[in-house]
């Protein structure tokens, strides 16, 4: 099996009035594919870096400019369409491969700009957070640390940083000096110690009563919630029932860390309710799942409107 150390910079929409929001809300759009292809004892063994010319969000926002150094004019001329360059990686990825990232997001935003093109999101394999890999062995304790800080600490040299190959170049050094087969083995049990994702018990979690059901949907206290990775607000978007005591739903934070949450209830009396609140992490299974009942509901209400 192979590792690919995926990075990736992408633009930013200016407002929320300009959001790209068919096939899905696009909160960010690649400009730039980095990637360094790993063997099975984590030896380079090939790198990947493409540049791509925005169809959505053209205009460079300016902090991503900032940061990055790419200019629109850059874009313009060096970039090619994301659909080229998607084929492309997934050709140079080849088969048997997992996905290593510095951070929670990049998967996403992958995921995110597929859907926004039409590529079909099955392709995309199992991913490992390095940066949790690294704040467990080497932090012993949640806590997101920047790469260059990670490359100070293991006493690298790191590379210029928001370049998407230089970010996974220096990855991949980092990676050098971590048990990665070891973390990456007990990575369900490592994230559900680090991070607390796991679900907890009703009588543990999140509890509140209401005199009414429809109390819950309006209550944006309840319904919002300090996001378990970075500590940003996370909303829930829409809340789907499942039977008559349980709900669901897909929150996203600031910075766009996705979660999935359940909400419970149990009748106290015949006019109260207690509700539990319960966040796991938004993976491949548990987004199947809400996007199959988030279907059917729609289909439901569009037959009934017809």
């Amino acid at each position: 099996m192979k590792y690919i150390i995926l990075d990736m910079e992408w633009n930013q929409p200016y407002n929320a009035k300009v959001t790209v929001r068919e096939n899905v809300s696009l909160c960010g759009e690649i400009i730039q594919i980095g990637a360094v292809k790993l063997d099975e004892n984590f030896n380079t063994i090939g790198e990947f870096d493409i540049m791509i010319a925005p169809k959505y969000y053209k205009k460079m926002h300016e902090y991503v400019a900032r940061i990055t150094k790419i200019t629109t004019k850059e874009l313009q001329e060096q970039g090619v369409p994301f659909v080229d360059a998607f084929y492309k990686f997934k050709s140079w990825c080849g088969s048997d491969f997992v996905f290593l990232t510095w951070g929670p997001d990049d998967v996403g935003i992958l995921r995110d700009n597929m859907s926004a093109y039409g590529i079909d999101t099955d392709w995309l394999p199992d991913s490992y957070d390095a940066q949790m890999i690294f704040a467990h062995q080497i932090i012993k304790k949640k806590q997101q640390t920047s790469l260059t800080a990670a490359m100070e600490m293991v006493g690298e040299p790191a590379l210029k940083a928001h370049d998407a190959l230089n970010d996974a170049k220096n990855t991949a050094v980092v990676c050098r000096h971590l048990d990665m087969t070891g973390g990456i083995e007990n990575y369900t049990t490592m994230m559900e110690e680090l991070m607390g994702i796991k679900p907890r018990d009703d009588e543990d979690g999140d509890v509140r009563e209401y005199n009414s059901k429809k109390l819950l949907f309006i209550d944006t206290s309840f319904t919002s919630f300090a996001c378990p990775v970075c500590g940003k607000t996370a909303k829930c978007t829409e809340i789907i029932r499942q039977n008559s005591e349980k709900y669901i739903s897909a929150a996203r934070c600031e910075n766009g860390h996705e979660h999935f949450v359940r909400f419970k209830f149990k009748r106290l009396s015949r006019k109260k309710h207690q509700v539990s609140r319960m966040i796991y992490d938004m993976d491949e299974e548990n987004r199947a799942y809400y996007m199959k009942k988030k279907g059917k509901k729609d289909m439901k209400q569009a037959s009934g409107s017809n």
